[in-house]
């Protein structure tokens, strides 16, 4: 909202390929377990915390809407997450909302609601500007946003997540980060230090000090993956015990918001320059030992301050300098894999899901400036080709009659997508929490209608949509040439290309296309190799088909 964050002054990059010492303390309080093994730290159809889970990448394995999106439901927040994400667990749906952002009078709540349904199961009050939370479907965490001056319940909570009732509560800080849940421990940092937490009593299970640049207001400042815990100052700790394990970065400095996909940490930072131009700054770095990999400069005048979405292969991100580009960096090497322009302004943080690159922003048709929407892009992460669009529908709901609204950043979790909206271009606190409304969108066999997509969409306007070509992926951790029976094999349609396409499978050779969406499993059977056949078509109607044979070896 305008008027926060305060942007953080330009810094000399050079810096941070040096390594340097500083001083760090840790105190150790006790043992609580060890840490779990990353396999299960996030169930991959649920977003759990902040840009997904521990590691930040904005990444799941599960699908969005498929093979196109219909609204499921919406509601009026009565508030504004403007700064924050909301999170699912055990099927339960959890929003953290600024109901007053006027310093001194901040308030805000937190709500739980059925997925399916939109239905309230409880809503829980009084808490200031509560923050992004993390949840292991038995617990909710979260921390609150006010500044140290502030007389308010300031703090660190934790709250039962079938009744909203609080667990404990930290109030010896008044601000904490936005904390990662990694087993029996909870992870999160103030000003100075970081902290892990029993997760079931709040107790300190250790906390390291003498750690500068963790100057949260609203980005994420720590990621998680493989027993380490990074942090945006740049430096490594081991997760079991707070030791220090490397660090890149002087005093007083920020690479930017880690997220790491477990072979390689991310830091990016958006740094604001003279008059209104910014550059974003990505590093690459070996979670080993922080040696630097590559690093990318964007050009001056990205007016964009959002977060990367890491895949295995790809760091995606948004270049809003004149056009609305979204653009895949190779994740081993930072050259650039493709670019595409799309539609639309107001780009959030992109997200993926299933293959699938989610953005969201707003939509203003020339004719009519004051009829603009809330607008979602679905896009293939492998080739940067657009699938669909989806235009929110507000009618019905509070909005301003001067500004807008515009979707931020969206949540893929069980096959739906999670959006808020808010008034772009707003300059006053009060519109953003009047004015703001929440969308979920699910699966639909048909395309969206003439209400919903863009102008551009329609089936007898031009478009750039590339012809119908099929094709089968391997998306699985496994080698096809050593497959065993009773393995999983996940495929996926995301390679193919062409315009608004609908996927059907034979993922047992029987002749029916029988499993829908761009990504499916099938097992290897007993005995004797099975084929999996994939029927694709296209918004003309066009089909083509392709084909993959799996066995035993």
């Amino acid at each position: 909202m305008p008027g926060e964050p305060a942007p953080r002054k330009g810094t000399d990059r050079r810096t941070f390929l040096k390594t340097v010492g500083i001083t760090m303390g840790v105190a150790s309080y006790g043992t609580s377990g060890s840490v779990v093994a990353d396999s299960e730290v996030v169930d991959s159809n649920e977003w759990t915390g902040p840009r997904g889970g521990p590691g930040r990448t904005g990444t799941t394995e599960n699908s969005g809407p498929t093979p196109f999106p219909t609204l499921d439901w919406r509601l009026d927040l009565d508030g504004t997450m403007y700064h924050t994400e909301p999170v699912v667990g055990d099927d339960v749906l959890y929003l953290a909302v600024t109901a007053n952002n006027t310093p001194g009078e901040r308030a805000g709540y937190l709500g739980a609601y059925d997925i399916e349904t939109g239905d309230r199961r409880w809503k829980r009050t009084g808490f200031p500007n509560p923050k992004t939370p993390t949840t292991s479907g038995e617990m909710l965490y979260f921390a609150t946003q006010t500044a140290e001056t502030e007389e308010s319940d300031h703090g660190f909570y934790a709250l039962d997540a079938d009744s909203g009732e609080t667990m404990w509560t930290r109030r010896d800080h008044s601000r904490w980060s936005r904390p990662i849940l990694v087993g029996d421990r909870v992870f999160t940092a103030n000003e100075e230090d970081i902290y892990a937490l029993d997760a079931e009593t709040g107790d300190t299970l250790w906390q390291t000090e003498g750690v500068t640049g963790i100057e949260e207001e609203v980005g994420t400042t720590l990621s998680y993956t493989d027993g380490s815990v990074f942090t945006s100052s740049g430096i490594a700790l081991d997760a079991d015990d707070g030791s220090k394990q490397w660090e890149v970065s002087p005093d007083d400095t920020t690479l930017g918001n880690p997220a790491t996909n477990g072979w390689m940490v991310f830091f990016t930072q958006t740094d604001f320059l003279e008059g209104d131009d910014t550059q974003v700054t990505i590093e690459a770095r070996s979670p080993d030992s922080g040696e630097l990999q590559w690093e990318y400069e964007s050009d001056a005048g990205n007016r964009w301050d959002g977060r990367t979405a890491i895949t295995g292969d790809h760091v995606l991100l948004v270049d809003l300098n004149g056009e609305s580009v979204v653009q895949a960096l190779d994740a081993e090497t930072g050259e650039t894999a493709w670019e595409t322009t799309f539609p639309g302004q107001f780009f959030s943080s992109p997200v993926v899901g299933g293959g699938i690159i989610y953005v969201c922003g707003q939509y203003i048709p020339e004719s009519d400036s004051a009829a603009g929407r809330g607008l979602v892009h679905a896009v293939d992460s492998a080739t940067g080709e657009r699938q669909w669009s989806y235009l929110l529908d507000s009618d019905g709901l509070e909005t301003s009659p001067e500004d807008a609204p515009a979707a931020g950043v969206p949540v893929i979790s069980n096959g739906k997508l999670y959006a808020a909206t808010y008034p772009a271009n707003a300059t006053l606190d009060y519109k953003y929490t009047y004015y703001s409304n929440f969308f979920v969108l699910g699966s639909c066999d048909r395309r969206p209608d003439g209400d919903e997509r863009l102008p551009s969409d329609d089936p007898d306007g031009g478009d750039d949509f590339p012809p119908l070509d099929v094709c089968i992926d391997v998306v699985s951790n496994l080698d096809l040439d050593s497959l065993d029976v009773g393995d999983i094999v996940r495929l996926a349609a995301s390679c193919s290309t062409g315009r608004e396409l609908e996927f059907a499978w034979d993922i047992d050779g029987d002749g029916q296309y029988e499993e829908s969406g761009s990504v499916v499993s099938a097992t290897i059977p007993t005995c004797g190799s099975l084929t999996v056949e994939l029927k694709v078509t296209d918004a003309n109607g066009a089909t083509d088909t392709a084909s993959v044979r799996l066995s035993t070896n």
